[in-house]
């Protein structure tokens, strides 16, 4: 077969040849769509003016008239270097990936605030609050629970827990919870809102997924993620107006009648 006539070549055949010449293949298509835009213009301008003439051509004419399509690839060569090329390639990715990870780490964070906004004002205690008042606190139980229960993979803990009295007489239990996992990407399980609690007199303490919205008035157990790392999640969580004369409190997450957590608190007591 006897090699296409540069002077009648087809458009997609001169952009072929003049490709050819560019050592950095990524960006052929990038020359090929150009070309062919000036070529498509030069071509329909062709057949405007000459109604006669075929599309081939006018195809034909427009490539000859972009020139030599070697001369024209050993100079678009030289400014598509491969070098700076695969570097603005590298670069970009490496600037999608930061910022993913940047996502990944901040998405906990946003929800964190998410989710302590939805608080009473009236809880603006957490337990590092806590701690550094700790004097100032009528303080009537302060203790590690042991105890660790397993759901859909996540290990819970209470690593630290203390009640206290209101002026009220009523009081309120202020814990931490972990939520640990092997797997580093599952992080934060969502199981605070519906985490509720009951005394050992029978008296329930509801959380937000239980009650009406905009009645916060009815919230007793609540709290939210503070913190989150690769490997654990934290909670700084809350009963609140709890029976003075209840001696302990259950936890109870059962949004689906699993009862998935079922720990029990002392409210008095402890080191």
């Amino acid at each position: 077969m006897d090699a296409p006539d540069k002077s009648r070549l087809t458009m997609e055949q001169f952009c072929g040849k003049v490709c050819a010449f560019v050592r950095f293949s990524p960006d052929h298509d990038a020359i090929t769509a150009e070309l062919t835009g000036h070529m498509e213009e030069h071509r329909d301008a062709l057949l405007e003016a000459h109604p006669d003439m075929t599309l081939w051509d006018a195809e034909t004419a427009a490539a000859r008239a972009m020139g030599d399509p070697e001369e024209l690839g050993r100079a678009l060569n030289e400014s598509h270097s491969p070098l700076l090329g695969w570097f603005q390639i590298w670069f970009r990715r490496a600037v999608w990936t930061l910022a993913a990870l940047i996502l990944l780490v901040t998405l906990p964070q946003a929800g964190e605030l998410a989710t302590d906004l939805t608080a009473p004002l009236s809880h603006g205690l957490n337990m590092d609050s806590l701690l550094e008042h700790y004097d100032e606190r009528d303080v009537v139980a302060d203790f590690t629970p042991a105890a660790t229960w397993q759901y859909q993979g996540y290990t819970f803990s209470i690593p630290r827990a203390a009640v206290i009295r209101a002026s009220d007489g009523t009081l309120t239990l202020f814990y931490t919870m972990q939520a640990s996992h092997p797997n580093p990407w599952l992080r934060g399980p969502q199981f605070d809102p519906w985490l509720w609690a009951e005394d050992d007199l029978g008296n329930p303490y509801s959380s937000y997924g239980q009650v009406i919205p905009y009645q916060s008035s009815a919230v007793l157990s609540g709290g939210g993620l503070t913190r989150s790392y690769p490997f654990a999640s934290y909670y700084d969580l809350w009963v609140d107006q709890i029976d003075p004369a209840a001696s302990s409190l259950t936890l109870r997450f059962d949004r689906y009648g699993e009862n998935a957590i079922y720990f029990t608190l002392p409210l008095k007591g402890g080191t």
